[in-house]
């Protein structure tokens, strides 16, 4: 079923009194996502698989042609598993919009990892407000706001394709130029904001919970439990423009980026006012 939230008038800070039944959105046959990869690594051979004459050349995969089997399920302990090998850079996506909602799932790592992060720290990623054409983004991801699912990174905010935001932020750490802290002033970032510095993400091979409410255009990126992130006022710039374009309402993508991860509980629910926990959590200017 293609579900699909309409625009709410709900006040942001408002506070729910009763919240609706989270809605699955796995299953064994991935019937509510459609599959998206871009060019195979050239450390990889694919039968059939024709290159083109340099690397910048090679062609997309495309829409839902996975040879390689990159987004894959499995069932443990009588629950559907979301595999990922990431073996192709790309996106498993929603074919449902969303606006305003609660998302939430639990995340862990696996051993394998992919040219070219081979030695590097496991990446991945959930991509809201995905709208316009697939692989936009370096051919391989929608124009959207990235909540990052990296190893020991876990909720920073990323821009893909010209996403802006507002954000608490501070810039005082120089290996950190923009780190999201609530008790700094609410300025406007087109680049990565590291998540707060209060953190709780769970030793190599476990379970994070992880979680994003959205609500008319601001989200909170939580970890286990705590906020590690806000974004706020979401939009984006055509390149070369000066007008911001709001930016509340697309689908979901699940990112391919050479690291084994796995999702389950993936579940979503409407969100029409911030809970009590997550609005404390807001920026009061």
């Amino acid at each position: 079923m293609r579900l699909q939230f309409l625009p709410l008038l709900a006040l942001a800070c408002l506070v729910h009194a009763e919240q609706p039944a989270f809605q699955p959105m796995l299953d064994a046959r991935l019937s509510q996502w459609e599959k998206w990869l871009g060019p195979v690594h050239r450390a990889y051979e694919v039968p059939g698989y024709v290159r083109g004459a340099k690397a910048k050349d090679d062609p997309v995969l495309g829409l839902n042609n996975d040879p390689l089997k990159v987004f894959t399920t499995r069932q443990l302990d009588g629950e559907t598993v979301l595999h990922i090998s990431g073996q192709v850079f790309g996106a498993l996506t929603t074919l449902a919009k969303y606006d305003n909602f609660h998302l939430r799932t639990e995340q862990r790592w696996g051993e394998q990892r992919w040219e070219p992060r081979t030695k590097t720290v496991r990446d991945n990623g959930i991509l809201i407000f995905c709208i316009g054409e697939h692989g936009a983004q370096g051919k391989f991801w929608k124009r959207s706001q990235e909540l990052q699912v990296q190893e020991g990174d876990i909720g920073d905010w990323w821009p893909l394709v010209g996403a802006i935001v507002d954000c608490p932020l501070r810039t005082d750490d120089p290996l950190k130029k923009r780190t999201y802290d609530p008790k700094s002033k609410v300025a406007m970032a087109d680049a990565r904001i590291w998540h707060g510095t209060d953190y709780h993400e769970k030793p190599f091979g476990e379970w994070n919970v992880i979680e994003c409410f959205a609500l008319n255009g601001d989200a909170v990126f939580r970890l286990n439990g705590k906020t590690v992130n806000v974004i706020l006022n979401s939009r984006y710039r055509e390149k070369g423009s000066t007008v911001d374009v709001p930016l509340k309402s697309g689908q979901i993508q699940i990112q391919s980026e050479a690291a084994e991860c796995e999702y389950r509980r993936l579940e979503i629910r409407p969100l029409t006012a911030w809970p009590a926990d997550v609005a404390k959590d807001l920026p009061s200017q």
